[in-house]
């Protein structure tokens, strides 16, 4: 229980179930925000990076309102997410959240609709292009900031390179399936085999941060690139649209290992030689900001151990927990990217105080973010040891948490 006494926490409850308590209500000004700051002069590349994660609630029967997740066996949400990030060798630099929707799938019983139906409506795939028109115009060229979306294999979707385009953005997606294509030279082909034929022109180190069981590693990949044209698709709304212009990179490992790495990129900005080719895989390899998000999200901020009784007080408490899980992504990366950068610039004041106190320093000011950031976690249980690495989100989060009622105590003994 985070409210400290059974009265505050049917408090939290009661606010939660508000009508007018919604999370696109308390989602809304940040966004806003998030966008303005993206639009700024000169800021040159600004990513948008989004994915599609899912909030699972199954074990939390006695919820109304949820809808089915994975095999349609389990009950939750569906949660689309898109940071605006400006791209960085390292770590990526988190702005904000940009836009952010959440539904609930239900079940289309077989046989309900026509194949004509099935073909022209609306379906979860659209996500990404509405995320782009939700956030709207990209700025002009000429005031100097240029907007990507930037995706994985689900994001490979013609209507969406085309309504993004139409809006001034630019996309940079890898290769979900294997479309039709036309070559520079005009030919027709299949975009996979023609992809993997191209001759490789550079090479690219890049650091795989660990997932599925598997390891942190480097890889070294070789690079290769061309320009090509998208067909539409040759069924549904899409199909008499002419292709659209673009450029693929193609990035492999060269290697007999299972889990070999590569990234078939469709891109359509310009790639006319290899700095340019070379800037654009960085940019995809910075995909995995959204999934820490998520991560922290879940994980840290434990989205899931929710227990409301209804879909609409989870929604209210993600309008929280979806922008605090952006805060803590951004002190965590300045926390790496700015190790020695003052603490006390970019936090509260009195956070830095607690925290310096904690570790035993008498000089808060000269507390640094890495240093503040190791405090916070320690705050959580890490011990801190060469042999740890680096803390994860539930240690961290336990440390937040213990910070923020520290703050809390501070607050009630001085007034």
């Amino acid at each position: 229980m985070q409210t400290g006494s059974w009265g505050d926490l049917k408090a939290a409850y009661r606010l939660l179930n508000e009508p007018d308590v919604t999370y696109q209500k308390l989602s809304a000004k940040h966004w806003d925000a998030t966008r303005r700051g993206a639009g700024g002069s000169q800021q040159g590349t600004m990513l948008f990076v989004q994915d599609t994660t899912e909030l699972d609630f199954t074990p939390h029967w006695q919820t109304q309102g949820l809808g089915l997740i994975g095999n349609a066996q389990g009950r939750g949400f569906l949660l689309h997410s898109c940071l605006a990030v400006l791209p960085h060798p390292a770590n990526p630099q988190v702005q904000g959240l940009a836009a952010q929707v959440a539904w609930t799938r239900t079940a289309v019983k077989k046989g309900s609709e026509s194949r004509h139906q099935r073909r022209y409506r609306r379906t979860e795939f659209d996500v990404w292009a509405e995320t782009v028109e939700a956030i709207g115009r990209a700025p002009a060229p000429e005031l100097g900031t240029r907007w990507v979306s930037v995706g994985d294999r689900a994001s490979d979707v013609f209507s969406s390179f085309r309504r993004a385009t139409t809006l001034g953005w630019q996309c940079l997606v890898r290769a979900g399936q294997d479309r039709r294509i036309e070559t520079a030279a005009d030919e027709p082909g299949r975009l996979m085999q023609w992809a993997r034929g191209l001759e490789p022109r550079a090479h690219k180190r890049v650091v795989l941060r660990g997932r599925d069981g598997l390891p942190k590693r480097e890889v070294d990949l070789q690079v290769a690139w061309s320009a090509l044209r998208i067909c539409a698709p040759q069924l549904g709304p899409e199909r008499k649209e002419r292709p659209l212009a673009g450029w693929c990179i193609r990035c492999w490992e060269e290697s007999d290992k299972a889990e070999r790495v590569e990234w078939i990129l469709l891109s359509t900005v310009e790639v006319r030689d290899r700095a340019q080719a070379l800037e654009q895989v960085e940019w995809y390899a910075s995909r995995w900001v959204i999934e820490e998000y998520h991560k922290c999200l879940k994980t840290g901020c434990r989205m899931e151990a929710r227990q409301l009784e209804t879909a609409q007080g989870l929604l209210a408490l993600l309008g929280f927990l979806s922008i605090v899980a952006v805060r803590l992504l951004q002190l965590r990366t300045l926390s790496r990217t700015e190790p020695e950068r003052p603490a006390g610039q970019v936090v509260p004041r009195r956070l830095v105080k607690l925290v310096s106190a904690r570790l035993g320093s008498s000089e808060p000011e000269a507390m640094t973010l890495r240093q503040f950031w190791q405090g916070v976690a320690r705050l959580g249980g890490f011990i801190g040891r060469k042999s740890d690495g680096e803390p994860g989100w539930q240690t961290l989060w336990r440390g937040w948490l213990r910070l923020q009622d520290m703050c809390w105590g501070a607050l009630q003994v001085h007034n």
